[in-house]
C-alpha cells in the first residue's frame, strides 16, 4: 500500500491522518531526481588565507602565512588561490562551475554561534539549516529527504533527518526478515511468505479504516505504523544500492552513503564535513593537512556521483565556523578571526569562475555595492554576512519565496550574485 492509497483510504472512512500527508510530495513510486544540495562544513574555524582568499605577508605587520616566504599567490580562471595543500589540483578542476564568497563577516569567534550564523543565516537559536529548509519544502515525505553527518543540525521541527554513519545498522533495517551468521545470511521467511504477510496487513488495515468507532489515538497510532512500514520499503531502493564494502575514513563514508541515498531517489540535502580546522597550535602543518582532506572530499563527491551519472545535479556549499586570525600565535597556531569565506560549486553553473566580496591585505572585510559588487565606502556599500549567503542558496534551490522560508526571514539586503557579467575586483 503506497502512502497516496493509505491517504485516500483515510477520505473514505471519513477519517484524516492526525499527522497529515503533504499533498504533491514523493512518494515510493515517485523517486525525487532533483538537485541534490550538499552542506560541507570545515569544523572549527578555516584559514582562507591559505585557501580562497590568498594573503601575502606585508612589511611591517605580523606573518599571516609561511608559504608567503617563498611563494607567491596562484591563479585559475578569475580565482586567486594559496600554493598549499592541493589547491591547485582542486581549483584548476572547480574554478569554471564555482563562486567564491569572501570577505564573510560572522560576526562572532564562539564556534557555536559561528555554525548557526554561517549555516541558518541567523547567529541567535532556532533557525533552521538550509538543508531542513530544502527537505521540508521540497519532498517531506521521503524516507531519507535531510541526511546528517556533521556540522548544524537544527531543523526547528519543520524536517526530520536522518543519520547514515553505520552501514551495518542500515542493512539491517532494510533486510529485516535476514539474518547473518557465520558469514552466511539466512532468510526468516520461504519465498513468498513475506508478501503473504503483506497482503494480510493490509486487509487488516482496511478493516480497521472502516471502523466508525477509532479513537484519535487510535487514528494516529496507525498512522504512525504505516508510515514506519512505508518507510522501510522505500529503503529497499537504498539498500539495493549499499555496496559490500564501504570507504574506510568515517567522513568519506558519510558521504558515500549521503550520495546512494540520493541515487536511490529518496534524498534533498545532506549535511556533512568533519573536524580539525581548529589549529591554535602548529597550524601550518595540521590545517594544511585538513585542507588536503577538504579537497580531497569534495573530488571524492563529484567522482562518485560522475561515476553514477548525475554529477550535475549537485549544488555544493562550503564554509565553516569562521575564519583563522591573519598572523601566528606564540604556539605556531592561529587563533579564532570572523573574517571567512563560502564557495558553491554546481556542474555548468552560468555563475561560475567568480569571486564575490574582499578583503584588505592583512583580512579585515571590506563593503561592497550589493548590484555592482564593486568595493563600496560609502553608505550604499554592506559588509556580506552569512544571511547573504543562506539567502543566495535559498535562490538556487527556489525556494526563497516559499511559505517555510518566509517562516525564517533573513531580512538580508539582495546581493547581485549570480550576474555573469560582474564580479568583485
Amino acid at each position: 500500500m503506497k502512502r497516496r492509497e493509505f491517504t485516500k483510504l483515510l477520505g473514505m472512512a471519513g477519517l484524516g491522518a492526525v499527522a497529515p500527508l503533504p499533498a504533491g510530495v514523493a512518494s515510493a513510486a515517485e523517486p525525487y531526481s532533483g538537485p541534490f544540495y550538499i552542506s560541507l562544513a570545515a569544523i572549527g574555524g578555516w584559514d582562507v588565507t591559505s585557501f580562497c582568499d590568498p594573503k601575502m605577508n606585508q612589511s611591517g605587520e605580523r606573518d599571516i602565512n609561511s608559504w608567503a616566504n617563498s611563494g607567491d599567490i596562484q591563479q585559475i580562471g578569475n580565482i586567486p588561490y594559496a600554493p598549499v595543500a592541493k589547491n591547485q589540483e582542486f581549483f584548476e578542476r572547480f574554478y569554471q562551475d564555482m563562486l567564491v564568497i569572501n570577505g564573510l563577516d560572522t560576526q562572532t569567534n564562539s564556534h557555536d554561534d559561528g555554525r548557526r550564523h554561517t549555516w541558518s543565516g541567523r547567529i541567535g537559536f532556532g533557525y533552521p539549516s538550509f538543508g531542513a529548509i530544502a527537505s521540508s519544502v521540497i519532498a517531506p515525505d521521503l524516507a531519507l529527504s535531510l541526511v546528517h553527518a556533521s556540522g548544524y543540525s537544527e531543523t526547528a521541527g519543520i524536517a526530520r533527518f536522518s543519520r547514515l554513519q553505520n552501514p551495518d545498522l542500515i542493512a539491517n533495517l532494510v533486510n529485516d526478515s535476514q539474518v547473518e551468521a557465520d558469514n552466511t545470511v539466512y532468510g526468516l521467511y520461504e519465498d513468498g511468505e513475506l508478501d503473504l504477510i503483506t497482503q494480510f496487513q493490509d486487509a487488516r488495515l482496511n478493516r480497521l479504516m472502516g471502523s466508525a468507532q477509532l479513537t484519535p489515538r487510535q487514528q494516529q497510532g496507525m498512522n504512525n505504523l504505516f508510515l514506519a512500514n512505508s518507510t522501510r520499503d522505500e529503503l529497499q531502493s537504498f539498500g539495493d544500492l549499499l555496496p559490500n564494502e564501504f570507504e574506510a575514513d568515517n567522513d568519506f563514508r558519510a558521504a558515500q552513503l549521503a550520495l546512494l541515498a540520493y541515487q536511490s531517489g529518496l534524498c534533498v540535502s545532506a549535511q556533512l564535513g568533519f573536524n580539525g580546522f581548529d589549529t591554535h597550535q602548529d597550524h601550518d602543518e595540521d590545517h594544511i593537512s585538513s585542507l588536503e582532506k577538504l579537497t580531497d572530499l569534495v573530488a571524492f563527491i563529484y567522482d562518485t556521483a560522475e561515476a553514477a551519472g548525475f554529477a550535475d545535479k549537485i549544488v555544493l556549499t562550503m564554509s565553516s565556523d569562521f575564519g583563522r586570525t591573519p598572523y601566528y600565535n606564540a604556539g605556531g597556531g592561529q587563533d579564532h578571526w570572523p573574517i571567512a569565506s563560502a564557495i558553491l560549486i554546481q556542474q555548468g553553473a552560468s555563475w561560475g569562475n567568480r569571486v564575490v566580496g574582499a578583503t584588505n591585505e592583512v583580512h579585515q572585510a571590506l563593503n561592497i555595492n550589493p548590484s555592482t559588487l564593486q568595493i563600496d565606502s560609502s553608505s550604499s556599500g554592506i559588509r556580506l554576512e552569512p544571511k547573504h549567503l543562506q539567502q543566495a542558496v535559498r535562490e538556487i534551490a527556489g525556494i526563497d519565496q516559499s511559505s517555510i522560508s518566509q517562516m525564517f526571514p533573513l531580512n538580508a539586503e539582495s546581493v547581485n550574485f549570480f550576474n555573469s557579467s560582474i564580479q568583485t575586483n
